[in-house]
């Protein structure tokens, strides 16, 4: 299995992504999906303290059977601190340390420097063994290239989301030694929709979008296909973090990883360019 898939579990707790007709996965389908990806080799989850129920669900089902290495974020939820935040995800989780913690955005991360000290000497190596940030834009990735407290770094990126809008940046961070891990690899499930279901908001999306179409139809792949392998061929990229909705589309998913496509195919998704590039943030949907 490829090393660098990363299983989120916001569909654990919460129905999520534009495509997702299935809402939120039931307790029998959890277990599946985790048993799937910890004997496939998969033995990262992202989670959260907002996505529901999803960290007592990962705590409940697989807690005595598996052994993950857990990224987890702090609440955003107003009035709860760190280590509030922290401690109750531990105990939902049933673990004693997370592998890594991250700030939901990078204004989060600004609001806690403060305190950040504290939670250095506090949290790590005790609650958690590294600290990252989940940030949006090339100027927040820019800012934490030489930032001394965030190890790990995650962002969007996808065929949309591309080596024309990320790349410069993502090296960066990269030559600097942090891990970086992205997100967003199907862009919530817009590249995998039928082009005429495309929501009228994301119309300026829509040429792109065809381009896209016409390079997977020209190579007989799928879009899905196409996207993962398009994140897992960076070298830049450390993990790629892929939701699934149901078991047979993590199956799916552990299938693609392990088809590469040809760098003449992944050098034409480089150079496809968005012009409306604040679309390409689900935040703003």
């Amino acid at each position: 299995m490829n090393s660098k898939l990363i299983l989120g579990t916001v569909q654990f707790g919460l129905n999520y992504g534009i495509n997702n007709v299935y809402g939120r996965m039931p307790d029998t389908e959890i277990r599946q999906v985790l048993d799937l990806a910890y004997k496939a080799g998969i033995d990262h989850l992202d989670t959260a303290a907002d996505y529901g129920d999803a960290e007592k669900k990962i705590g409940k089902l697989s807690a005595q059977e598996y052994k993950f290495k857990i990224f987890s974020k702090f609440s955003k939820k107003p009035g709860i601190d760190w280590k509030a935040s922290l401690k109750q995800s531990l105990a939902d989780l049933k673990t004693a340390k997370l592998d890594t913690v991250m700030f939901h955005s990078f204004e989060a991360y600004e609001q806690a420097k403060p305190y950040i000290t504290e939670i250095i000497i506090k949290g790590k190596n005790k609650l958690f063994d590294k600290l990252g940030v989940s940030v949006y834009t090339n100027e927040e990735l820019n800012k934490l290239v030489d930032d001394e407290y965030i190890h790990t770094v995650q962002c969007p990126f996808n065929l949309l989301d591309n080596h024309f809008q990320r790349s410069e940046s993502l090296k960066k961070l990269k030559n600097a030694g942090k891990t970086i891990h992205t997100r967003s690899v199907f862009l919530q499930g817009l590249l995998l929709m039928d082009l005429d279901n495309i929501p009228a908001r994301l119309s300026p999306l829509y040429s792109a979008c065809l381009q896209i179409r016409s390079i997977a139809s020209e190579n007989h792949l799928s879009i899905g296909h196409l996207a993962l392998q398009y994140a897992l061929s960076k070298d830049y990229i450390d993990g790629v973090l892929i939701g699934v909705d149901a078991p047979g589309q993590l199956k799916t998913n552990m299938e693609w990883s392990l088809k590469p496509v040809t760098q003449t195919i992944l050098s034409a998704i480089d150079e496809i360019p968005v012009s409306e590039t604040s679309l390409l943030n689900p935040s703003t949907w």
